[in-house]
């Protein structure tokens, strides 16, 4: 026969278990699918010269595959199937796995890589064996044609096949030391941080110990210097220290001459009550319990009895384990001779008690009817000032129950740039027991400031102590004052026309007649001279511009009178005086006073009904209110980008009712501000550009003339303010009686 095998006995094939560690291991190597190594392909062609073979490969079996890592003659191939592979049978054997002449080889003779490429005839194979015991694959020779190896090129190949597996064992080191320096290269890492941690550890506990020294350096200064006796003691009442005064009581010049000794040691101590000192030592070390402010009897330094007021409390270590006691006394033999002259007073205290609570009880009474029966807000707060209760007036001013105030801190109520002072405020009631705020600021539910005048006073009621805050609300008192204000600048608005009116009135009168009189004398010039037999184009042209002159004078000069009019009429918007007014003239009148403001805003249109009965009101405060719905349009149009706007005006009758509508085509009014328009101090408006009055002020004076002052509005399509009148009906006096 032409096939050789050169094979150790056979070995059962692997079982599963063992197929499973050997891929294992396979994969540990980390060899499949990696780039060509030269290290490898060296060795496969000196064993291809070696052999004298025109194949020669390194070959690991996968699972279902065999993978080329270095090859020799088969350039076009990497892998092949497992199922076929010559490498499958060597690995299952130890020594040189050899087949001198496939197609005489029943196992090979039908194998398509024996029938067909690469045509196999030769294979000898060198497991490829790692550490572990694992054959991962073979250094294999093929050729293509029958062959027989000599001696030599075994040894050989068995030679390369060792030098591969040292290739994988210095492969396996290098990785083992690559992870050994990724590792050291963490632990290095952890160790700069764990230095940088004890860095700022040692930092910290350097800082520590200089505050702990500090703090000893304090408490040292304390215990020297406290006018009382302090002392403390271990578990077995043995005195572990004690300040100045302690030592000083026990008769003994320094505290060093008190550590370690016991009370029985102490020269001043009375012996019938050392025992009770020792088992009030006991007692609050194994109950863990202060004893506080208790009075015993002790000997001073010149053998008198004195009293002491006594405090011990327990001394725990780091754990919290009682390791001692603390005891603090200070002298009483004064304070109990007073006591006899106290006990003389007792009663008198009592009964100054029994009548100081029957006040406290009638202050509660009177508290309890001031929240129920005032007009204005009552806030009851806890001594740290929070609200505990709030009558049903706050509630109303700042809409909000208390249900939903109740344990909120008062100064949260405010503004938060006006709580400052409030809060000082109220450190200074704790103090004083009374405090005046002339105007503090309170939000409503609608995040709108009310603003209250407080008077608030410290309520004593045993040892509760409550603060009473009355808060007073200004808005009418604002608003007033706003409107007096407003009163005063029309009056003197209103003389300021007055005078300036007088001034004009007799020169434009004046004026009037004489320009009258000009273009009448050019009229008859210019017949006469017709009349003599005809003009000369000059003099034709020179009589024709001076007819424009003259009109456009006296048309200037008309103007002036009618404003003169109009001032005249302003004159009189300060008379409060209630009369018969046409709604019709007063628009009108207004009209021409935003006439300026108007003209480059917004196109005029009016609506008015013919019969329009007059209403009984002040025309100066209807002539106002008309402004400024006016100028509050010309501003909502004014905003929006350049286009025709339109301010409408329409007057008509409902009812016992006139109603007068105000509209505008401008940026309208968003539904979440329009209940709010009417409120004093609330505007849309930039800072600077408007008190938040205008409305509300409006709105008043409509109320106290007898009508009513509607709005509705859109956003983007404008808004209509409504004003109604009773006609002829006097509704009410505006203010002073008139």
């Amino acid at each position: 026969m032409l096939q050789r095998f050169y094979l150790a006995m056979p070995t059962p094939p692997p079982g599963k278990r063992d197929e499973a560690q050997r891929l294992l291991s396979l994969e540990r190597f980390g060899l499949l699918d990696t780039p060509p190594e030269s290290e490898y392909d060296d060795i496969v062609r000196l064993a291809a010269e070696s052999c004298g073979t025109p194949i020669a490969l390194i070959s690991l079996v996968d699972r279902d595959r065999q993978w080329f890592k270095a090859n020799v003659g088969l350039p076009s191939v990497s892998e092949t199937e497992r199922a076929i592979s010559f490498c499958t049978h060597a690995i299952e054997r130890e020594g040189l796995f050899l087949i001198e002449d496939a197609m005489h080889d029943e196992r090979f003779a039908t194998n398509p890589l024996v029938r067909g490429e690469p045509h196999i005839r030769f294979y000898a194979g060198a497991p490829i064996q790692a550490e572990d015991g694992h054959r991962l694959g073979t250094l294999c020779v093929i050729d293509r044609r029958p062959r027989v190896l000599s001696e030599s090129q075994r040894r050989g190949l068995l030679g390369l096949k060792r030098q591969v597996e040292l290739q994988l064992r210095l492969r396996v080191q290098v990785r083992e030391i690559q992870e050994r320096n990724a590792q050291l290269e963490q632990a290095q890492e952890r160790l700069r941080s764990l230095n940088d941690y004890l860095q700022a550890e040692m930092r910290e506990r350097q800082r520590i110990e200089r505050q702990m020294l500090e703090q000893q350096s304090l408490l040292t200064s304390i215990l020297t210097h406290i006018p009382h006796s302090v002392f403390w003691k271990d578990r077995h009442s043995v005195f572990l220290g004690c300040n100045p005064q302690f030592a000083r009581d026990m008769g003994v010049s320094s505290p060093l001459d008190v550590i370690g000794r016991t009370d029985l040691e102490m020269p001043t101590l009375p012996r019938d009550h050392i025992e009770s000192y020792r088992q009030d030592d006991r007692q609050v070390m194994e109950s863990g319990v202060p004893k506080l402010a208790y009075e015993e009897p002790i000997k001073d330094s010149g053998g008198q009895e004195t009293w002491v007021l006594t405090s011990k409390v327990p001394l725990r270590d780091a754990e919290g384990a009682v390791k001692g006691v603390l005891g603090i006394y200070a002298d009483i033999t004064e304070r109990r001779r007073e006591r006899t002259a106290l006990q003389e007073a007792k009663q008198l205290v009592e009964r100054h008690a029994a009548h100081l609570e029957a006040q406290v009880h009638e202050a509660h009474t009177r508290t309890r009817q001031l929240m129920e029966y005032s007009g204005d807000a009552v806030f009851l707060l806890d001594e740290a000032g929070r609200v505990k209760e709030l009558n049903a007036v706050a509630e109303r001013l700042l809409g909000t129950s208390q249900a939903q105030r109740v344990g909120t801190a008062f100064e949260l109520l405010a503004p938060e740039d006006e709580r400052e002072p409030l809060r000082q405020a109220l450190a200074e009631l704790r103090v004083r027991g009374t405090v005046r705020l002339e105007e503090q600021g309170l939000c409503s539910a609608t995040g709108g400031r009310v603003p209250f005048g407080i008077i608030a006073s410290l309520q004593v009621a045993g040892v509760d102590r409550h603060l009473l805050v009355v808060c007073h609300d200004l808005t009418e008192k604002r608003r007033m004052e706003q409107q007096s204000l407003q009163n005063d600048r029309l009056a003197a608005m209103g003389a300021l026309a007055a005078g300036i009116a007088h001034e004009i009135n007799n020169p434009t009168a004046y004026v009037l007649s004489n320009l009258a009189f000009l273009r009448e004398w050019r009229d008859g010039l210019e017949r006469e001279l017709s009349a003599l037999g005809g003009l000369s184009p000059n003099l034709e042209q020179m009589l024709s511009e001076a007819r424009e002159v003259i009109s456009e004078s006296l048309e200037g000069g008309q103007r002036i009178r009618d404003i003169v009019r109009d001032m005249r009429f302003f004159s009189h918007t300060a008379d409060e005086a209630w009369a018969p007014v046409d709604i019709h003239a007063c628009l009108d009148f207004v009209l021409r006073m935003a006439h300026h403001e108007l003209k480059n805003t917004a196109e005029v249109e009016r609506h008015y009904e013919d019969t329009l009965p007059y209403v009984l009101a002040s025309e100066g405060r209807l002539s106002q209110v008309f402004l400024n719905l006016i100028i509050n349009a010309i501003q909502a149009m004014r905003s929006e980008v350049p286009g025709r706007h339109v301010l409408r005006l329409r007057t008509t009758r409902e009812g016992a009712w006139v109603r007068v509508d105000v509209s505008d085509t401008g940026h309208g009014i968003p539904p979440e501000v329009l209940p709010r328009i009417f409120d004093p101090f609330f505007t849309t408006k930039p800072a600077g550009s408007g008190s938040g009055l205008g409305l509300s002020i409006s709105h008043s004076l409509i109320q106290k003339m007898g009508g009513e002052m509607r709005v509705r509005s859109e956003p983007g399509n404008g808004t209509t303010f409504s004003v109604l009148f009773p006609i002829g009906v006097r509704a009410g006096q505006e203010d002073g009686g008139r």
